[in-house]
């Protein structure tokens, strides 16, 4: 009976330590909770606030009021009344550059703006709340303390709409922390908080938590059994804490304490049964001495274990009968441990022959792989050969293709200055008759010249003597006259054979401009029928490039039905696989002995030909690296299918690989599976 009520004492004692520690884990995980909500509460204040003062900071108007302390213009921009019914906020200050108030304040009941209190108002605490460098649009927030409230407050440098220039001061919103916000605060998150003067101690955990107004103590402090008390400490611009607590029920911890006692009544009552049956039990022990007996001998009925023993030490009938079933137990286990040894026998030699069989198949599929493969390289170097032939064809058309070019080309040249030649001649013939014009009025002058000379002599002879002189000068002018009359006949006959000439280069110009013509006309022809040969080559070379790949992979696909037809063992498990220097982790699906199959993320930077490393986690030992060629990878939405295969295996790891496949297969199946 003590014993009994040792056990009850010791298990009510563990159930308190642990029901009571449980919950009050739990109840604590609450209270960090609540502590979330009122830190994100404060945060969503702090947003309002910054989102209103941002908007209003990058404004014309309100940076015509700070920079001109316009006191009207600020309150018809900024009107108090509306402040606190509309937005929330109990007061704008505009302020200089250097922290002097210009304009502003609470916004109250009454009209216009009250003055801000006494330790707020210096330039020095107004400058810590705002940052005048910075940029538009940029806030400064906090909390800071003040002899009457403390404000969460956000500052900003007072810019045009543009962001441009320089600050015209800072403009800084404020809303009060006082009891009536703290406790609308309070019915939004469902907590009582108000101020206080200092964080009580703590005797539980304490946290720190991340927020817009910088890092949040939490404290906690067990009140009661049906209080506890939650303090928050809110870091303040002169580096004094802002305190607030909340005091809240304890109905975890009450759950807890009436479970606890509900559950000692319930153990009470067990070992009050437990007592009664440990006295029934007792009284019955006699009976009980033959049951390890029957049991025994049923276990070892059912299950086939004959590992099984009695091992009564007791006297009599009962102790030499156990002794007897014992005797008999192990005559069983020496007859099946000789009956598993032939069976041992049987099967290692089933495995060698199946092994033998594996290595045959493999050696002859070795050997077929072998001739496909220098059949493949044959084909592939008659085609490369024939490639190359076609290649040296295109180089000839392409040269032919150049030289016509360079025919058009010089075509185009001599067209060109036939054309030119043509439209000199023309103008030639036209100087040519300017001339013929100008010889035939030389003539006319000339006809006349000799008429007069002709007049002149017969005056001179009327005037006899006196006339001589005169005579003389007239016949000269008679021999210049004629003289000219012939010379322009010369002129004129040569301007007839010039303009025949002429007429005779411009017909052979005609006739040599045709036929450069035909022969651009023939030379396009030929560029023609050089592109078409070009293509015709391409075309070729292309077909036969086709059909070197087909064949490459029907060599890659005798490679790939090699490793299908292998016998593969599943050998799940992680695994790295190692490319250039790079691990990236996969995941074995099964293993050949010519590769493995594995999946990996979709995002590792592998393709078909690369050659890796992969870790192969075989029994026996740790892993093994092998050097592999990825044959296949198809990429699926959230994984990747890799196919490997091994490349340089050593003959000892080979062996080891091929070993497990081996013996995977035979217990999938034997050689039949």
């Amino acid at each position: 009976m003590f014993v009994v009520l040792l056990v009850v004492a010791l298990g009510f004692a563990a159930q308190r330590h642990i029901t009571v520690t449980a919950f009050d884990e739990v109840e604590a995980d609450r209270v960090a909770h609540d502590a979330q909500r009122i830190r994100i509460a404060l945060d969503y204040e702090v947003r309002l606030l910054s989102d209103y003062g941002a908007t209003n900071s990058m404004w014309d108007s309100s940076y015509t009021d700070v920079r001109t302390a316009d006191r009207a213009a600020f309150e018809t921009d900024f009107p108090p009344q509306s402040l606190r019914s509309m937005y929330g906020i109990d007061g704008v200050v505009a302020t200089a550059p250097d922290g002097a108030p210009r304009l502003g304040g609470l916004a109250g009941p009454q009209t216009g703006y009250a003055p801000l209190p006494a330790d707020l108002a210096e330039p020095s605490a107004l400058r810590r709340l705002f940052d005048i460098d910075a940029e538009a649009g940029k806030a400064r927030c906090g909390v800071v303390r003040t002899s009457a409230v403390p404000f969460l407050y956000c500052g900003f440098a007072s810019y045009p709409t543009d962001g441009s220039g320089e600050a015209a001061g800072g403009l800084i919103y404020l809303k009060a922390l006082d009891q009536a916000r703290l406790s609308a605060l309070g019915g939004q998150i469902g907590l009582p908080v108000k101020l206080s003067t200092r964080a009580r101690p703590s005797d539980g955990g304490s946290l720190t938590l991340g927020g817009l107004l910088g890092e949040v103590k939490v404290t906690t402090r067990v009140a009661g059994d049906d209080r506890i008390d939650l303090s928050v400490e809110i870091p303040g611009t002169d580096g004094t804490p802002i305190v607030m607590e909340a005091v809240r029920d304890r109905p975890i911890h009450a759950t807890a304490t009436a479970a606890l006692r509900d559950v000692f009544l319930l153990t009470a009552l067990a070992g009050a049964l437990l007592a009664g049956a440990m006295t029934v039990m007792v009284r019955r022990g006699i009976r009980r001495q033959v049951e390890p007996l029957l049991r025994t001998a049923e276990a070892a009925i059912a299950s086939g274990d004959r590992r099984l023993r009695v091992g009564s030490g007791a006297g009599g009938e009962i102790g030499a009968l156990g002794r007897a079933i014992d005797t008999m137990l192990e005559a069983v286990a020496a007859r099946d441990e000789e009956l598993e040894r032939v069976d041992t026998a049987r099967e290692e030699h089933l495995r060698a022959t199946y092994a033998e069989r594996q290595l045959s198949e493999q050696q002859a599929r070795q050997r077929a792989q072998e001739m496909i493969a220098d059949n493949v390289a044959t084909v592939m170097g008659e085609l490369r050969t024939v490639i190359g032939k076609a290649e040296d064809l295109r180089r000839t058309a392409d040269t032919i293709d150049e030289r016509v070019s360079m025919t058009d080309a010089i075509t185009d040249r001599v067209v060109g200055q036939a054309r030119w030649a043509n439209e000199t001649v023309a103008h030639l013939e036209a100087s040519l008759r300017k001339v013929d014009g100008i010889a035939r009025i030389i003539a006319q002058v000339a006809s006349q010249t000799n008429l007069l000379a002709l007049n002149a002599t017969i005056e001179a002879v009327h005037a006899g003597e006196a006339g001589k002189g005169f005579s003389v000068v007239a016949n000269e002018v008679k021999e210049l006259a004629t003289s000219t009359t012939r010379s322009t006949g010369e002129i004129t006959a040569i301007v007839r054979s010039l303009e025949q000439n002429a007429t005779a280069m411009a017909d052979a110009l005609t006739a040599m401009t045709g036929g450069v013509d035909s022969l651009g006309q023939a030379a396009a022809q030929v560029g023609t029928l050089t592109r078409e040969q070009h293509a015709s080559v391409e075309g070729v070379r292309r077909y036969l490039e086709q059909a070197m790949r087909r064949i490459s992979a029907m060599a890659d696909l005798t490679n790939q039905l090699e490793r299908r037809n292998a016998p593969r063992a599943p050998i799940s498990g992680a695994t790295r696989i190692h490319l250039d220097g790079k691990v990236h982790p996969a995941h074995l699906i099964d293993v050949s002995s010519t590769g493995a199959h594995c999946s990996t993320g979709p995002d590792v930077p592998l393709a078909a030909g690369d050659r890796v490393q992969v870790d192969i986690p075989l029994p026996g030992g740790g892993p093994v690296r092998a050097d592999a060629e990825v044959v296949h990878y198809r990429r699926h939405d959230d994984a990747a299918e890799l196919g490997l295969r091994f490349t340089g295996l050593p003959p000892a790891l080979a062996t080891r690989i091929h070993h497990y496949v081996t013996a995977s297969a035979r217990d999938a199946g034997g050689p039949g599976a």
